[in-house]
């Protein structure tokens, strides 16, 4: 049997239950809201957590902040911070991780989008950008991974480095 892509589905007795986790591990998609800003250790865009911090920079207006503070409160309620977020070796250097959302975790996706759109209007530029296959994951919960980010990790802003304000 054939998917729409023309790729064999797996040898199985056809059990609707084997097809069907077949095919969910073919469509998941990782999210994650990225902006121009990289950070430091990892050499990724940073997300929008890490990003918010900027927006005290640009002078945007208090109902953002005031916005983004209830969103942060409900995050800090409901989402677990993770374990571990990088990889520290004794002879070569540590391997920082990104988070990313998963699929199902679609109250937080919502909120991060809505969060997204926030930090975009104060002035810091955020992007979507989706994960098929997480190659090398450092921690996992039922809302999100931690990945190590590698040249082929999706990214959306290829351009010049974001500054205070403008891009340069």
């Amino acid at each position: 049997m054939l998917d729409s892509a023309g790729e064999r589905f797996p040898h199985s007795d056809n059990s609707s239950r084997k097809v069907r986790a077949w095919l969910c591990a073919q469509t998941i998609m990782y999210v994650r809201f990225v902006t121009p800003l990289r950070d430091r250790r990892s050499g990724a865009e940073t997300g929008f957590f890490r990003a918010s911090w900027y927006l005290s920079r640009t002078g945007c207006s208090r109902w953002i902040h005031n916005e983004l503070d209830t969103q942060f409160d409900w995050f800090n309620a409901h989402l677990p911070v993770p374990d571990r977020v990088a990889h520290h070796f004794k002879r070569r250097n540590s391997v920082y991780g990104v988070c990313w959302f998963h699929p199902d975790a679609r109250e937080c996706i919502a909120r991060a989008r809505y969060c997204a759109w926030l930090i975009n209007e104060g002035g810091v530029p955020v992007e979507t950008v989706r994960l098929r296959r997480p190659r090398e994951v450092i921690w996992r919960d039922d809302h999100q991974i931690v990945v190590r980010p590698t040249p082929d990790t999706p990214r959306a802003f290829t351009g010049p480095e974001f500054r205070i304000g403008r891009l340069n």
